[in-house]
């Protein structure tokens, strides 16, 4: 006995009748289903891209009018909650040399240490009689996210330093000062105690002559533009008249400021634990009702920056006033 089955079952009528169509409809066919299939994987791919685009980093369009502020998302909260300073470099500050723009002074007598610092909150009433606090996060720009994070959870009064080794730092100096910061150079100096290029490729110390000196020097000036001043350890590793404080008399001749960390700001970080943090805040707190002011430093790590967050959201309520480090280095002592 023989069993039809559905296979066996005469295929005339089922077979598609597309079968005979001409070739040059297969080609149109096969292209048509190729670009479907494209424009579905570009879709994705998109849409991938877009959700793994850090929010904190918007890149602001600048008006051709160096004066006007920038237009702001009205959206953005990160960036809407504070003004960004103006676009660096400023065309008067710049003096173009093989190693990069680097700073001057203008024509006009325009400063760098003016012109790119964060202007202070003006004192009204009692606020002008408040003990003064600064704070300075040194070593960003190494860690693109913790330096993210600095920028965008802190007061836009906190300044950071940004150092000479970071990566894509162009585009770093532009977000931090887009969202109101003050930029230092954190300036790498040796120390004695250390092996050679303990301060990494680029140090400067007193065991280089002053061309090496003056030519590290200028490349870490040439870096990017829209700073301050520098910032390093140079009065504890380096000696009066020796080669490495020879080639930094350059600074004041370029309208720098020079911020001293040997200069006895208080460590808030030296100790990595919430209450240690907590001790060098209130330490830095009972400093600046001593003698009006102080400055306080710490790096880039995730707990200094969740403690700085919160102690200064109350900081006012205490009776202090918080203001960029530029405040306190200028030399006028601007309110």
């Amino acid at each position: 006995m023989i069993i039809a089955t559905a296979s066996d079952a005469p295929v005339t009528g089922i077979v598609p009748k597309f079968r005979h169509l001409p070739r040059w409809r297969w080609v149109l066919i096969v292209l048509g289903l190729g670009l479907v299939v494209g424009i579905a994987f570009t879709t994705s791919s998109v849409v991938r891209r877009r959700s793994t685009v850090p929010e904190a980093i918007v890149v602001l369009e600048w008006p051709d009018d160096p004066k006007s502020e920038p237009k702001i998302p009205v959206n953005d909260i990160a960036i809407g909650r504070r003004n960004g300073l103006g676009p660096a470099p400023d065309p008067r500050l710049i003096e173009a040399l093989p190693m990069g723009l680097l700073p001057r002074i203008g024509d006009d007598g325009s400063r760098p240490s003016e012109i790119y610092a964060r202007p202070a909150t003006p004192a009204v009433g009692n606020i002008g009689s408040e003990p003064r606090i600064a704070i300075l996060i040194s070593g960003a720009g190494i860690g693109h996210l913790a330096t993210v994070e600095a920028m965008v959870k802190l007061p836009a009064d906190i300044a950071l330093a940004l150092s000479p080794y970071a990566t894509d730092i162009d585009r770093q100096a532009a977000d931090i000062r887009s969202e109101g910061h003050e930029i230092y150079l954190d300036l790498p100096i040796s120390q004695s105690s250390e092996l050679y290029g303990g301060a990494g490729p680029r140090e400067l110390g007193d065991s280089f002559d002053l061309e090496t000196n003056q030519s590290r020097l200028r490349w870490a000036l040439g870096r990017f533009p829209g700073y301050v001043g520098l910032s390093g350890h140079f009065r504890d590793r380096l000696k009066d008249g020796g080669s490495a404080a020879s080639a930094l008399a350059e600074l004041a001749t370029r309208g720098l400021l020079q911020f001293d960390l040997s200069n006895d700001p208080i460590n808030l970080d030296a100790d990595l634990r919430t209450l240690a943090i907590d001790d060098a805040l209130h330490r830095l707190e009972q400093t600046a009702r001593e003698k009006g002011q102080a400055i306080g430093v710490a790096g880039t790590t995730p707990l200094a920056i969740d403690r700085l967050k919160n102690w200064s959201a109350t900081l006012a309520s205490r009776g202090f006033r918080l203001v960029p480090v530029s405040t306190l280095l200028h030399p006028t002592g601007a309110p």
